[in-house]
């Protein structure tokens, strides 16, 4: 699996959301919306950029979850079509998505979130195709 990290990509210092912006995205901002797509993007990167598949992976499920929670605002979708590629590459198989998918959602909902999230719905808005 060879991704080129791309150069408008940031892997260090890019951290910008909290949980005000957090919020605010979620009841429709956006600005904010995008904001946060776009830290979702970087921390994929950056775990390409370390060299780590499970924390690649890890982050590939978080994006796709971002785009399906901000797929009405057009420039969530526009940032989602430049990553989309690299996003299914880390997935060969649909047995490697479930698997990580199983991981990703035990984290989240130790934490509240992601409530009512299944693999089919991710795998649908992403276009996966195995």
């Amino acid at each position: 699996m060879e991704i080129q990290i791309p150069d408008w990509v940031t892997v260090v210092n890019y951290r910008t959301m909290n949980n005000e912006k957090k919020a605010l995205a979620v009841d429709g901002n956006k600005v904010f919306q995008y904001e946060w797509m776009k830290e979702e993007v970087n921390e994929f990167y950056e775990a390409i950029y370390l060299q780590d598949i499970k924390e690649t992976r890890d982050e590939a499920i978080g994006l796709v979850r971002t785009f399906q929670q901000f797929n009405g605002s057009k420039r969530v979708v526009a940032l989602w079509k430049k990553v989309r590629r690299d996003v299914l590459l880390v997935f060969p198989t649909r047995k490697i998505f479930l698997e990580e998918f199983a991981k990703w959602h035990k984290k989240k909902l130790q934490k509240n979130q992601a409530i009512g999230v299944i693999p089919e719905d991710l795998i649908k808005i992403a276009k996966l195709k195995w």
